[in-house]
């Protein structure tokens, strides 16, 4: 009897422990997984530095630095102002700026050799009812048509979008290219001073200096009202468009922005031209804003346009495909 009762008072105990287990397990607290955290979006603060250049075609990248537009957007944005086309493309070329306001031009001068930079966006276009560029007669020439300019002095800048309107112009009047005595004079303002001196029979100008020669009592012979030739456009250093694509985009909204601000109430940033673009002060009130396009690229047909003139005229080797100028995919 004393061994039985033995091995049920080892039993109860075995029980006991077993049920003392169950319940230190039933008590024990479920573990809860961790979260999985939120991977914080990286944020690309590399600065971006733009080189433009003192024209009417700046003023929506100034109305965007001054409203705050860049820095709303998370953008470090620095504009870099140069005198000369020459002086902005070494510094692109240079590195020291990621890209430019420039032109067709420009553009197929710097991609002639190897593929250094791309077109994000057009900036700056004539309209059928405002010219960019025209050909300007003084007023003393004798020059009232273009059959009047054979033999005459026409102040250009060359292998420049001045001189590629003027042979576009030539030709759209059929005449020669040859047939009028080609002036080098680079710079705008010289330009614009010796034709109202009679030093040059006419001038490939730029506005505002066309409303202001016209002021002064010039002619406009030919602009691009019809052919809307002449036109600017915004191009980055292709290895920036590779390593900060979503700065890029960022930076063509805001410029956008700024272009739908200017172009909904121009009057109100009428201020920005003689400030940013050199517009004389009596021209204040007789020049206005003009409206900028929107959410624009150059077409094939246009960069096809600049590319024979360039191959025509010995500047570069080959005619360059449309993918070697515009990088259309950032525009909406």
């Amino acid at each position: 009897m004393r061994f039985v009762g033995i091995r049920l008072i080892l039993a109860l105990v075995a029980v006991v422990a077993l049920l003392a287990m169950a319940a230190c397990e039933a008590e024990e607290p479920t573990a809860t997984p961790a979260p999985t955290p939120t991977p914080t979006p990286e944020v690309d603060d590399t600065p971006i530095w733009v080189g433009l250049l003192p024209i009417i075609d700046s003023v929506p990248f100034y109305l965007a630095e001054e409203e705050g537009l860049f820095e709303a957007a998370g953008l470090n944005v620095t504009f870099e102002t140069f005198s000369s086309a020459l002086e902005r493309n070494v510094a692109l070329e240079s590195g020291a700026i990621d890209g430019q306001l420039a032109d067709l031009i420009a553009t197929g001068l710097i991609n002639g050799e190897q593929h250094n930079v791309s077109i994000v966006k057009t900036t700056y276009r004539a309209t059928s009812d405002v010219a960019m560029i025209a050909l300007v007669a003084g007023a003393d020439s004798g020059i009232d048509a273009p059959a009047d300019l054979e033999g005459k002095s026409i102040g250009i800048s060359t292998n420049s979008l001045i001189e590629y309107h003027l042979d576009l112009y030539l030709d759209e009047a059929g005449l020669a290219r040859d047939s009028v005595e080609k002036t080098e004079v680079a710079s705008i303002p010289v330009r614009m001073e010796l034709l109202s001196q009679g030093q040059l029979d006419a001038a490939v100008l730029p506005e505002p200096l066309i409303t202001l020669a016209v002021n002064a009592g010039g002619t406009v012979i030919l602009d691009d009202r019809q052919s809307r030739l002449g036109m600017s456009v915004l191009e980055f250093n292709v290895d920036y468009l590779t390593d900060h694509e979503e700065n890029v985009k960022k930076f063509l909204a805001v410029h956008e922005e700024a272009v739908q601000l200017i172009n909904a109430n121009p009057d109100q940033y009428a201020y920005l031209l003689p400030e940013k673009a050199r517009l004389p002060e009596f021209l204040v009130g007789i020049f206005n804003v003009p409206p900028f396009p929107s959410n624009d690229v150059p077409t094939a047909a246009e960069t096809q346009q600049a590319s024979e003139w360039l191959l025509e005229k010995g500047l570069i080797d080959e005619a360059k495909e449309y993918g070697h100028w515009v990088h259309p995919r950032f525009i909406p």
